[in-house]
């Protein structure tokens, strides 16, 4: 099984780089909103996103709280009932070069 992060890191392969942003001093990743892609349609490399049905900028675009943050949307439970159903959760800046959903599909064309 392909975890969600897959989409973001292919997404940020695909443009072509991501901002470089490290970890803060605890080691976890910086604060920063998700989009919400629904009804994903992948490539035959399984890898670009070539239509999605919707986009929604998650929690009013701002960051969520880290202890339902990567071990629940992008890893955990949750994470895989999203893939399985064709939708994914995909970071947002400054993890990677899109603000917002409007972006974000932008970069792909969508």
């Amino acid at each position: 099984m392909r975890s969600l992060a897959a989409l973001g890191l292919a997404a940020l392969l695909t443009v072509g780089g991501s901002t470089a942003v490290g970890a803060n001093d605890h080691g976890e990743p910086p604060k920063h909103p998700h989009a919400l892609v629904l009804g994903v349609v992948l490539d035959e490399t399984g890898e670009v996103p070539v239509s999605v049905r919707k986009c929604v900028d998650l929690a009013g675009n701002r960051a969520v709280p880290l202890h339902a943050h990567h071990a629940g949307v992008h890893t955990g439970r949750a994470g895989e009932a999203l893939w399985n159903a064709g939708n994914a959760v995909v970071p947002l800046a400054p993890l990677t070069p899109w603000a917002n959903c409007a972006e974000l599909l932008a970069a792909f064309g969508l």
